[in-house]
């Protein structure tokens, strides 16, 4: 499976509110749009499930949850997976993969929506950035960012190889986090499309996360 131009430009548009889409398309287009939308994640989908059969049995990641491509009015303006053990379907932190029109991002992240109903701690949560140093001799770091979590997805993130080498920028992260968490990731940006081998790219990256990930207690 590849990732190319056609996955990231279906999210380059101005309006997602099907009230809106309403107010200046035709029905027929409006219908096109959504089959292109249908098509898209359909692929998305495939993607996810293959990625998840790729993926160490022990990980007990076989069925994430792959989020729809509508909330019922709006369209999306990205696609997202998220891939927890089956034994921590209820924790705050995963592992998640997630679309837009600028990048391809494979990252872990700290679930802020509805965080109160599920388990596990930010505060505990942002310890792992102790051992990222260590973590990342391990990878290859000049694919790798870091950004505080309520940074909006299209910002341009920090690469990891700058955040670890500049003790002021570290400050910097932790401050722009206020309360709140950071996010680690793998990431391919449309200017580098297409990308071969997506399933293999995308596992690679999943487990390379995954002992950040399986790194927080139960």
């Amino acid at each position: 499976m590849e990732l190319n131009q056609a996955d990231f430009q279906l999210f380059d548009r101005e309006i997602y509110t099907f009230k809106q889409l309403k107010e200046q398309y035709s029905t027929q287009e409006i219908e096109e749009i959504k089959a292109d939308y249908k098509k898209q994640w359909q692929k998305w989908k495939t993607l996810q499930l293959e990625v998840a059969t790729a993926l160490p049995v022990e990980y007990g990641m076989q069925k994430p949850k792959i989020e729809s491509w509508t909330n019922g009015w709006n369209l999306r303006s990205h696609f997202w997976s998220a891939y927890r053990s089956e034994d921590r379907q209820r924790e705050n932190a995963c592992l998640a993969v997630l679309l837009n029109k600028k990048q391809f991002q494979v990252y872990l992240m700290f679930q802020q929506y509805k965080s109160e109903e599920r388990s596990g701690g930010v505060e505990e949560y942002n310890e792992l950035l102790a051992a990222l140093p260590e973590w990342s001799k391990q990878v290859a770091i000049e694919h790798y960012y870091i950004w505080p979590q309520v940074e909006h997805e299209l910002e341009d993130h920090l690469p990891l190889a700058t955040y670890l080498a500049d003790s002021k920028g570290q400050e910097k992260l932790r401050e722009a986090m206020g309360n709140r968490s950071f996010q680690i990731g793998r990431l391919f940006f449309e200017t580098e499309a297409p990308v071969e081998n997506l399933v293999a790219e995308t596992s690679k990256a999943l487990k390379e996360l995954a002992p950040l990930y399986f790194a927080l207690k139960k």
